[in-house]
């Protein structure tokens, strides 16, 4: 079970993202990339991915992540949400389009977790 750090921060769009995907992974949620950061410095285990909004108010998803991998030097797994194309976001990231139902946000994450794990096993 994949462990996913969930940022949004629309309260109902969050809690939708964190009931759906509960049914495979355990999830931590946060409402903003502040908080976001507080939680992934103070929490007890590895996210094995971020799942995030891209347009949020105070720090974007985009730039959360960019402080997460200074912090850390090392590149995290990231799924970026948003209804906005008004971010340049890296194309070797995975992005999922909003809206988007429940079946495609669940491929999606299986998605970036399993191209992880196939770059963990070709080292």
């Amino acid at each position: 079970m994949a462990t996913l750090l969930v940022v949004d921060d629309e309260r109902l769009v969050l809690k939708i993202m964190a009931t759906v995907l509960r049914s495979e992974h355990s999830v931590v949620t946060a409402e903003s990339g502040i908080e976001a950061l507080t939680i992934f410095e103070s929490y007890p285990r590895q996210f094995d991915l971020i799942v995030t909004d891209v347009t949020m108010p105070g720090m974007t998803g985009l730039e959360l992540v960019a402080r997460l991998e200074a912090l850390h030097k090392r590149r995290l797994a990231v799924l970026f949400v948003t209804g906005a194309s008004k971010y340049p976001i890296d194309p070797d990231r995975a992005v999922l389009p909003k809206p988007f139902t429940p079946p495609a946000l669940k491929a999606a994450v299986q998605q970036v977790l399993q191209a992880c794990q196939d770059r963990r096993d070709a080292k």
